[in-house]
């Protein structure tokens, strides 16, 4: 079983990205769906309210070219109605539109090759503990080069009860400080990852790896156990940030349990950096939710985030609880 096919099960009636679109045309071996979401997200800090809600929109195409042989083609972008802080907080007078997918390639029996803008390899090893709707995943950073990111060329494929996914990030072109030439920077970085699923058992391991430039590196241990309703994950991550003492670490711990239409989910999340880092940050926080599926496509939920940082060291806004209300209709 696939890793999505896994979450689908978690989640009981969850749907993701590409599960729900609609199909707008398909004709002579071409193929081409619309989906989405549409989120309303009613964030409370400190009793202060803030609107975080988003749109995503994608398109989906894809071209017969043989029996052995296809060409796809996805994009997918997202309006959000504020843009968020490093804490959280939002700026009711901001909006943004960000380009989240934007890929094309070639597929077949031997798996998928993308380049473009897409997800490197560590993104389905996060997965494992990243199951609730909004709070959670704090403690499994990635390397920027090993998350979702453009300039990327990418693989996946599955063999029996393995999936493998390989990535490569090419570094952007730039011009040099005299202006007379260009430079790539040499910030070249790749990613590893492969997932395997004992079959009939539940239990699925999974196992990542990131390098960027040799001077950052990542490594990625996850695995869950799916029992009927009963969904239990757990991850650790360790980066070396730099050629110094930056390093850091991070666990995370997941489950959710499904009970007819509603899903009860909790998380906690612990991650240190020996020093500051633009991308990393010390989590610990106890994350605990409830979902309705009303029906597939269209969920309520609860969300609230228990944030057990010291004030004291990281400032009042970066200690602070939240709860978030959302509704949620896919498409």
């Amino acid at each position: 079983m696939k890793r999505t096919l896994i979450a689908l099960a978690v989640a009981g009636a969850a749907v993701a990205t590409g599960v729900n679109a609609g199909e707008l045309y398909n004709q002579d071996g071409t193929t081409l769906s619309l989906g989405g979401r549409a989120e309303a997200r009613m964030s409370i800090k400190d009793g202060d309210v803030s609107d975080v809600s988003r749109v995503r929109v994608n398109v989906s195409g894809k071209q017969e070219i043989s029996d052995d042989l296809y060409g796809v083609g996805f994009y997918e972008a997202q309006y959000t109605t504020n843009d968020l802080d490093a804490n959280g907080n939002s700026n009711s007078e901001s909006s943004s539109i960000e380009h989240r997918y934007a890929y094309a390639g070639l597929g077949g029996n031997f798996g998928e090759i993308t380049y473009g803008k897409n997800d490197a390899a560590l993104g389905v090893i996060t997965d494992f503990t990243d199951i609730m709707d909004y709070h959670g995943a704090k403690a499994s950073k990635k390397l920027e080069s090993a998350d979702r990111i453009d300039n990327l060329l990418s693989y996946k494929g599955d063999f029996n009860d393995l999936s493998v996914k390989a990535a490569y990030r090419f570094a952007d072109r730039t011009i040099s400080t005299d202006g007379n030439d260009y430079d790539d920077n040499d910030a070249d970085a790749f990613s590893l990852s492969g997932i395997y699923t004992v079959a009939d058992t539940g239990l699925a391991i999974g196992l990542g790896y990131a390098d960027q430039n040799d001077l950052a590196n990542q490594w990625m241990l996850t695995a869950s156990y799916t029992w009927n309703d009963l969904y239990v994950s757990a991850l650790y991550s360790a980066a070396d940030l730099d050629d110094t003492d930056n390093d850091y670490d991070g666990f995370e711990l997941a489950a959710s349990y499904t009970m007819d239409k509603t899903v009860f989910y909790v998380t906690y999340n612990k991650g240190e950096l020996d020093d500051g880092h633009v991308a990393f940050f010390d989590a610990d926080d106890l994350a605990v939710e409830v979902a309705y599926f009303f029906k597939p496509n269209f969920r309520g939920y609860v969300s609230y985030d228990f944030n057990m940082l010291d004030d004291d060291e990281v400032g009042d806004a970066a200690a602070e609880d939240e709860a978030v209300l959302g509704l949620r209709y896919d498409f």
